[in-house]
């Protein structure tokens, strides 16, 4: 690529071969990046496992501090998935770095510690903030970009040989705020056929459990546990019904795209950025709200119900939703800041 070619060093507390939302999207992004022609390289806490090397892309440590100088002036630019401040030392050596940060949470507005504080004070001195939904920009203290995260369109799909032969699906860690119990409530109170089946793992398993077995549903509601790629996908595919019903603000809610990505008819809460993940897509209903749940589950479980949206906007919205594309929106910013 020339001349075009960018030297890009990302700094991220976590990281592959980690699982979770930032972590996974931040990979998407740099085998992306690679895959377009650029040099990356990774600063990380996250230890790697040697018998599964990341291809192209060389990760240190970030107790690695000779390491670290070393990328740092070799780099053109250094992105951050989410500022750590571990990394905020690396400008005093030269503080006209060209440096991105992307966020992706509300940490920073719900917390009032001189860690955030110092936080604030640092993002406000990068070239660009980006804001992985609009919600989530209008609350931070600082003009930000909106580029929303992708989905793993790779697998993350339809499978024309699995069968739609379950209604309901959850997925998500069992936590309180992820709602899951919200959503046992409510299918307790639905006076049509269904099935609900849970998918994840997390501390409330035990809790939703018994909850399920005091409503006397167990033969309407089973926990699948943890499932994650294409058996995932494939799962999402047997189903007619995904339900995100968080309680608390998301940045984003990529576990929505893929639901959607798998045919699944859309049901989420306005938590955040959520909605804005499948907007115009899916029934929403107010966080909390178990009759809104309700009435919307009611709607999807009805055959007469029309789909919410045509299958070309929703092929559309989900491509400028992909690897690819969302990659190419941070290349375009990465240069963009790289040429003022």
């Amino acid at each position: 690529m020339g001349k075009e070619q960018m030297k890009i060093l990302v700094y991220s507390s976590v990281f592959y071969p980690a699982i979770g939302g930032i972590e996974n999207h931040t990979l998407f992004l740099v085998n992306e990046f690679v895959k377009a022609g650029h040099i990356v390289k990774v600063v990380t806490e996250q230890k790697q496992d040697p018998a599964k090397p990341l291809v192209n892309v060389e990760i240190i440590h970030s107790s690695n501090v000779l390491g670290q100088l070393k990328l740092f002036f070799w780099s053109d630019l250094v992105y951050m998935p989410n500022i750590t401040l571990k990394g905020v030392w690396l400008f005093a050596f030269n503080p006209f770095k060209k440096w991105v940060i992307s966020h992706n949470d509300f940490s920073l507005q719900y917390t009032a510690n001189i860690k955030a504080k110092l936080k604030k004070f640092f993002i406000a001195r990068a070239n660009v903030n980006i804001a992985v939904s609009q919600c989530l920009a209008d609350f931070l203290p600082v003009p930000c970009k909106v580029i929303y995260n992708c989905y793993d369109d790779a697998i993350f799909k339809i499978y024309p040989e699995e069968k739609r032969q379950h209604d309901i699906v959850f997925v998500g860690r069992l936590v309180s705020q992820k709602g899951c119990a919200l959503l046992i409530d409510a299918c307790a109170e639905l006076d049509v056929p269904y099935t609900l089946t849970i998918i994840g793992d997390g501390y409330e398993y035990e809790s939703l459990n018994h909850k399920v077995r005091s409503k006397g549903l167990e033969d309407k509601i089973k926990f699948h546990g943890f499932k994650k790629g294409e058996e995932l996908a494939r799962c999402l595919n047997q189903h007619k019904i995904m339900v995100v019903p968080s309680l608390d603000v998301e940045g984003f809610g990529i576990v929505a795209l893929e639901g959607l990505a798998c045919g699944c008819n859309m049901i989420v809460s306005e938590a955040g950025g959520l909605a804005e993940a499948v907007k115009g897509h899916a029934y929403t209903f107010q966080m909390g709200d178990k009759k809104g749940l309700l009435d919307a589950l009611k709607k999807c479980l009805d055959p007469n119900t029309l789909p919410i949206s045509n299958e070309a906007d929703k092929t559309a919205y989900l491509q400028d939703h992909s690897r690819k594309k969302v990659a190419e929106y941070y290349l375009e910013t990465f240069k963009n800041a790289l040429n003022r």
